[in-house]
C-alpha cells in the first residue's frame, strides 16, 4: 500500500544517519537512544499511562462535523496491523533518533541555553511538517500544532536523559493518527476510522486544532508524571 511505501521511505535516512555518525561521531545509531535499560524502562513506564489516556480521548463524544466513521472492518485492519506497526516504529524512531537524539543533544554539548537546543531542532520539525499545498489556510498552524509536539518531545528526553518517553509519545501519536483515526483521503489507507472531512475542509480543520493542542499536552503531561524518579 502507499502508505507503507511513505513509511518505508524513512529506511535511508535512518541509514544515512548511522553512516553519518559512523563516519564522523565513530558512534553507532543506537547509541543516540540513550543507556539500553533506562531506554526500555522510560518507555514501558509512558506507554503504561499514555495509552489509557488516548484510550479515554479517543471514546469522548465530539461534534458530529469531527466524529469518526469506520474506514475499513476490524479483520481488515487487524490483518494489516502486523507490518504496519513495526514500519510506523521504523518513521518514529528515525525521528526522535534525528531531531532528538542527534540534532538536540548535539546543539546541548555546544549551547547551555534550551532556546538553541530545543527551538532549533524542534522549529526545523515544525517547518518540514509546513504543507501549504495540502492544508491550505491551516498549513501554517498545523506547522505550530507539530511543533509544540516537538517541545514537548524534547523536555521529555531532556528530562529523562534518553529517548524513550519521547519515542513512547510519539508512537502513540502516530499509532492514532494513521492507524486508528485518519483525515477522509489523507493517509488513512491504514486507519480504521476516519473523521468526515479532508484537509481541503478548512473549517473543520481549524475546528480540530484545540484538540490536537489539548490532546498533546494531556499525553506530556502524563509523560512527565510516569518519567519522575
Amino acid at each position: 500500500m502507499a502508505i507503507w511505501v511513505l513509511l518505508l521511505n524513512f529506511a535511508p535516512l535512518l541509514l544515512s544517519l548511522a553512516i553519518v555518525l559512523h563516519v564522523l561521531h565513530s558512534r553507532s545509531v543506537v547509541a543516540l537512544l540513550g543507556p539500553r535499560r533506562l531506554v526500555l524502562f522510560d518507555t514501558r513506564r509512558v506507554l503504561r499511562r499514555a495509552v489509557p489516556l488516548y484510550l479515554v480521548i479517543f471514546l469522548l463524544p465530539l461534534p458530529d462535523a469531527l466524529a469518526a466513521e469506520w474506514n475499513m472492518s476490524l479483520s481488515a485492519w487487524l490483518v494489516l496491523l502486523p507490518l504496519s506497526v513495526p514500519l510506523l516504529i521504523l518513521q518514529v524512531t528515525t525521528e526522535e533518533v534525528l531531531f532528538r537524539g542527534y540534532l538536540q543533544s548535539h546543539l546541548a554539548a555546544r549551547f547551555s541555553s534550551p532556546l538553541v537546543w530545543m527551538l532549533v531542532p524542534s522549529a526545523l520539525f515544525a517547518f518540514l511538517h509546513y504543507d501549504r499545498e495540502t492544508f491550505g489556510p491551516n498549513a501554517l498552524a498545523l506547522a505550530g500544532v507539530t511543533g509544540l509536539f516537538a517541545l514537548a518531545a524534547a523536555d521529555l528526553t531532556a528530562r529523562a536523559g534518553n529517548l524513550g518517553p519521547a519515542l513512547a509519545l510519539h508512537f502513540i501519536n502516530n499509532v492514532v493518527a494513521l492507524l486508528v483515526t485518519s483525515m477522509e483521503g489523507y493517509w488513512d489507507g491504514l486507519a480504521l476510522f476516519t473523521v468526515p472531512y479532508d484537509p481541503s475542509n478548512v473549517e473543520a480543520v481549524r475546528a480540530s486544532l484545540p484538540i490536537e493542542v489539548l490532546v498533546i499536552f494531556c499525553g506530556w503531561l502524563v509523560a512527565r508524571i510516569a518519567i519522575r524518579r
